[in-house]
């Protein structure tokens, strides 16, 4: 059977239009929608890549902080060490308590004293400290001893009513064998209020 096909050419080719039309919209809309989602992307990457960046900008700049307070505290702790380790020091080297007493008890009774200091009036020196790596220290690097030069004198000043009295002092102090040398410096009359004294002033080495 033959078929026959009663449909006008012009129609037929304006079907065909519409086909090729339809197909043509239809691959037009798939493109563009491949290209919105793939630009809608890399712009939702590069927004992510630039928060990122802020983030980590920020976060150097807490780091940086946080080092810096750090190191802060770290000063602060070795200094409070260097002068904790430097009491003890000062501390080991003379009983000062005890000393002050024995000078008390040598002092005659009608004396006293205005003044007891030593020489040098401070300690001198610092820590010395030993690593076997160059560059700068870590804050929890431990520090080596601490070596400071004590006072190697001690200054009395005092009055005394008669003359005789400092020179009994200085004898007494001798007595004790505390100290290597103890010199009377001077003793000189000097009128107060209610009469004269002897202001003396003298040197006790060890």
């Amino acid at each position: 059977m033959t078929d026959i096909n009663l449909i006008p050419e012009a129609m037929l080719l304006a079907q065909t239009r519409r086909r090729h039309l339809t197909r043509w919209v239809v691959s037009v809309m798939v493109s563009t929608a491949v290209v919105v989602v793939t630009l809608g992307w890399e712009w939702l990457q590069r927004t992510e890549v630039g928060d990122l960046h802020a983030q980590n900008a920020q976060l150097q700049v807490n780091l940086e902080k946080a080092r810096a307070e750090l190191r802060a505290v770290a000063d602060k702790a070795n200094r409070v060490h260097l002068q904790s380790e430097r009491a003890k020091a000062l501390r080991a080297k003379r009983a000062w308590s005890g000393m002050i007493g024995l000078v008390g008890r040598c002092l005659p009774e009608p004396c006293w004293l205005t003044s007891i200091a030593t020489d040098p009036a401070q300690p001198t020196g610092g820590a010395t400290r030993s690593s076997s790596r160059k560059g700068r220290k870590q804050p929890d690097e431990p520090q080596g001893p601490i070596t400071i030069d004590a006072p190697r004198k001690l200054l009395l000043q005092g009055y005394a009513p008669e003359v005789a009295q400092p020179h009994a002092l200085v004898s007494a102090l001798k007595e004790t064998r505390v100290f290597s040398d103890v010199r009377l410096i001077r003793a000189e009359g000097e009128p107060i209020r209610d009469g004269s004294y002897y202001r003396f002033e003298l040197v006790c080495e060890w």
